[in-house]
């Protein structure tokens, strides 16, 4: 059985001993990977939407393993998202689930255990916090780090409150896939989703991350345009 008091207790205790200057939701994440004995964490804000941003990674890993589930659409997090519940399972996957997925993953990471949780149980989740590891999750982990989770999203629901002085950096990188978006839009005359997909389909066929091809377009370094056969090219 999960003890909410202690759980919460570890939680603060591990947010106070992280320097004050660091955002909130970099020690909160920070403190997850202890608490939860994970290797890594990624959260992200409005998982399954065009204003989907990824908060906070506590390392490479984690932060490749988010950016593959958005560029392919698939994986524990866009299934945490859609069905609202925790989802976890090995990558890559021995029983055929998450195809798209399992490849990358294999090849760029190696095996890794993934357990994915919706930021509140339910529909339209505010977002996921994914964490990763080399073995699987127990039931009673899992109900505990379902609890920090819910936790952390009612922190970050006060703590995004307006009165910040300056954006972070996952906020300024969305804005470059925005601004990346509209400018594929202007280029090829297409609908803003179709020129998100292709931006996602160039960051996958160029093994790259979608905030780095974002702002490369924006820096118009890639330009993509349609060949004299309608095939879409950088």
């Amino acid at each position: 059985m999960v003890d909410r008091g202690v759980i919460l207790a570890q939680l603060a205790l591990k947010v106070a001993g992280t320097p004050a200057e660091e955002p909130l939701v970099r020690r909160l994440c920070q403190a997850c990977v202890d608490i939860l004995d994970v290797h890594g964490v990624a959260l992200t804000i409005g998982y399954t939407t065009e204003d989907r941003v990824t908060v906070c990674t506590t390392d490479p890993t984690a932060a490749r393993l988010e950016d593959l589930q958005e560029v392919l659409g698939e994986g524990p997090g866009p299934d945490a998202s859609k069905e609202g519940h925790r989802v976890s399972g090995r990558l890559p996957s021995a029983e055929g689930r998450w195809p798209l997925l399992s490849e990358p993953v294999g090849s760029q990471l190696g095996t890794v255990e993934v357990l994915a949780l919706p930021l509140s149980v339910g529909a339209d989740p505010m977002g996921v916090l994914t964490a990763y590891r080399d073995r699987p999750f127990s039931a009673e982990e899992q109900d505990v780090a379902q609890f920090v989770a819910d936790a952390i999203g009612a922190a970050i629901d006060r703590d995004q409150d307006g009165t910040t002085d300056s954006p972070s950096e996952p906020w300024l990188a969305r804005s470059r896939v925005h601004m990346a978006t509209g400018m594929v839009v202007a280029q090829l005359n297409v609908a803003p989703r179709d020129a998100l997909a292709l931006i996602r389909a160039y960051a996958f066929a160029h093994d790259t991350s979608l905030s780095q091809v974002a702002e490369a377009i924006v820096a118009r370094q890639i330009r993509l345009h349609h060949d004299s056969e309608g095939q879409v090219n950088p």
